[in-house]
């Protein structure tokens, strides 16, 4: 018992045990991935933030830096200054203006490429820059403009520091002053930016690890609890359950007796549990198996003494029946042969009968299923007849959506046409915007306006040309999958009428059947028929003979009587003896069986 309660108890430890273990570490899992994905998160928006914080600054100082252009060029409208005068006043205070303590400057390039204003450098200044790249392949002017035709956009290129000669990753803003045809821009070198979140990722990450070797902690202490309570709850469910064990292994060595096994047993009942329900079944079955087998200890003692009487006497009445027996047993057999004829003709007509009577009940059973065979063939056909006018209905069905389809496809064509015709239209409006431009070229400063609508005229031509070319493209997709959809619609028709034949050609076969087995039914029935007959003349011959062994057994009944009654109050007699001793046997056996219980 001690090795079972041992295995029961580490069994319920490590259960529970290992239960809490993976519990927390999936917990643990979980937070530290979550953590992990938490902190890249964080690490993310500080660079965007730090990012949209330059892109901010670096957008206003252009901003401020074109205002300060046009005032300069309104100057220069207002015949203060000449327009040469403002190009060359607006790029002398382009050159000087500085901000970031000093580290941030502006540059000016055409829209060609040609540079106006880079920090006064001579080589630079006047020369055209448009296929400058950096070591990344970037070609950074042509970004620049790009951006500032966009209406003032973000590049980013590698460009070297004062006085240093490696690239380090820059972010330019442009802005386009259209009077001019300057690209105004400025930039800033954003390795700081790496540099910032580099330090608030090593935070970061130092906080990532503080908070896993705190989590660690918590996990180990909460599997220290946790084994501490599984040794706790393993041992408190597993002793009820030992004693009980105990108790049965006693009960099962034959050992009743009320010891103090069973008396710790007894409290057990109180459990409201199913261990105070077995406690309670194994208190009621000792006490009863004790009380039954006292019970059983007194009456064998009686019995083995009442027997050796009965024995005794069972052996004298058993000598005077055998004699009278002997004396009628020679009377008896004279008439046994004429009954055991008869009655073997009884038997023999008895089991004909029974014969009949099952071939008659099979019969009726074949008629049962022949008629349910009927029913369901009626009503296969039934079925069929539904089937064939379904079929005919989706016939009838694709047909018409084939007509459909076709329908629509015309109709696509007259589309098409109509299309054609809005093509035709804008090819006509863009040919004459092409002549109202050049009229508007023609005269000059006044034909201005009209040139920029003649350009908007003509961009709208090609747009409606270049819609009509795609809805041309997309009728005739429509159409060819129109003309794909009629044809397979059509090959579908042509299988529902194959479909429909052969539902037809299955419908005249369940009809077939169902005259057939009609035709089975009435031959069966007919059967049926000539059997009662049959089983009625057979009964009456069982009858007859029965009665025949009726009367041969009368002959032979006082005959037979007198030696049935020596017979068996001889064979009664030495039941009784040989029942006498056998119980004699039996009360030593039970005797000897309950003196191995103890109680």
């Amino acid at each position: 018992m001690r090795k079972r309660n041992g295995s029961l108890m580490y069994v319920l430890i490590a259960v529970i045990a290992g239960a809490v273990i993976l519990t927390g570490i999936i917990i643990e899992l979980f937070t530290i991935n979550s953590t992990i994905a938490t902190t890249k998160r964080q690490t993310a928006a500080y660079r965007q933030r730090l990012l949209e914080d330059q892109q901010s600054e670096l957008r206003n100082q252009v901003q401020n830096v074109v205002s300060l252009i046009e005032q300069v060029h309104k100057a220069a409208e207002a015949g203060a200054i000449t327009e040469d005068d403002a190009m060359r006043i607006a790029a002398e205070y382009v050159r000087e203006l500085r901000y970031m303590d000093g580290d941030g400057y502006f540059w000016i390039d055409t829209t060609e490429g040609v540079n106006v204003v880079l920090l006064g450098r001579e080589n630079t200044e006047g020369k055209s820059r448009i296929d400058s790249c950096d070591p990344n392949g970037v070609y950074m002017i042509k970004d620049f403009i790009a951006n500032a035709k966009a209406g003032g956009g973000f590049s980013y290129f590698s460009f070297p520091k004062p006085d240093e000669t490696e690239p380090l990753p820059k972010m330019g803003y442009t802005m386009l002053y259209e009077p001019y045809n300057w690209v105004v821009g400025t930039g800033v070198w954003i390795d700081h930016i790496d540099a910032l979140e580099a330090e608030y990722k090593a935070e970061a990450e130092a906080s990532l690890r503080n908070a896993i070797i705190k989590s660690v902690i918590v996990l180990i202490v909460m599997i220290i609890l946790g084994i501490i309570l599984a040794f706790y709850i393993g041992k408190k469910i597993s002793t009820p359950i030992v004693l009980v064990a105990k108790e049965m292994e006693r009960m099962a060595n034959s050992d009743f007796s009320d010891n103090k096994d069973i008396q710790k047993v007894r409290p057990l009942k109180t459990h409201n549990n199913e261990i105070g329900l077995i406690s309670e079944a194994l208190d009621l079955m000792h006490t009863n198996i004790r009380e039954l087998m006292a019970k059983i200890s007194d009456t064998t003692a009686y019995v083995a003494s009442a027997s050796e009487e009965l024995s005794a006497s069972a052996s004298q009445s058993a000598q005077a029946s055998e004699m009278v027996a002997n004396s009628c047993t020679v009377v008896a057999n004279s008439c046994s042969g004429q009954i055991t004829a008869v009655s073997g003709a009884s038997n023999e007509t008895q089991q004909f009968v029974n014969n009949m009577q099952e071939f008659q009940d099979a019969i009726v059973t074949s008629n049962d299923m022949i008629n349910a065979t009927n029913e369901a063939a009626t009503k296969g056909a039934a079925d069929m007849n539904r089937a064939t006018a379904m079929m005919d209905t989706i016939k009838e069905s694709v047909e018409n959506t084939a007509t459909m389809v076709e329908g629509l496809g015309d109709k696509l064509k007259n589309i098409d046409a109509f299309v054609d015709t809005i093509a035709e239209i804008a090819s006509q409006t863009n040919l004459l915007s092409l002549n109202a431009s050049i009229e508007a070229a023609r005269a000059g400063e006044m034909g201005k306006g009209f040139s920029v609508v003649a350009s908007e005229i003509s961009k709208l031509a090609d747009q409606s040309n270049e819609a009509a070319s795609k809805i041309t493209a997309l009728i005739g997709d429509i159409m060819t999958s129109s003309e794909e959809a009629v044809e397979s619609m059509r090959e579908g028709a042509q299988s529902v009428i194959e479909g429909s034949e052969v539902v037809n050609e299955a419908g005249n076969t369940f009809n077939e059947i169902v005259s057939r087995v009609h035709s089975v039914s009435e031959q069966s029935a007919r059967m049926s028929e000539i059997v009662d007959q049959l089983s009625g003349g057979t009964e009456t011959i069982a009858n007859n003979i029965q009665k025949i062994e009726e009367m041969s057994a009368n002959v032979a009944d006082e005959t037979q009587n007198v030696s049935a009654a020596s017979q068996q109050q001889t064979a009664s007699t030495h039941e009784v003896a040989e029942a006498s001793d056998k119980l004699a046997e039996n009360a030593q056996e039970l005797q000897d069986f309950v003196a191995k219980f103890s109680l």
